[in-house]
């Protein structure tokens, strides 16, 4: 399978991604109805998201949730120490970017 890439579209990447969330549920011999349940969202959200189907941020938590995956975020998204570009001049970590200067 390929790797998701900055270089894919919107609709490839949530192909792939409906794609890898399909094979763990069946790796873990589990159906959509038993996902269905454990996840607590309705079969056909995880079915539209299986097939690509864009769908809510918070459904695909309580999916990956339900798979035991939803650590795996952690990597996607990791938590980031600031950089001395993200210490405002008071020494505390930016809360907001700053304006653009003319």
């Amino acid at each position: 399978m390929p790797a998701i890439t900055d270089y894919l579209t919107n609709n490839e990447v949530l192909q792939l991604l409906g794609c890898r969330l399909r094979e763990r549920r069946l790796n873990r011999d589990m159906s959509v109805e038993q996902l269905s349940e454990r996840a607590g969202v309705n079969r056909k959200t995880i079915l539209g998201l299986e097939t690509g189907v864009d769908a809510r941020v918070s459904s695909l938590i309580k999916i990956m949730r339900g798979l035991d995956i939803l650590a795996d975020l952690d990597a996607a998204v990791p938590d980031a120490l600031p950089s001395g570009e993200g210490i405002s001049t008071r020494g505390q970590p930016r809360k907001k970017a700053s304006s653009s200067r003319s």
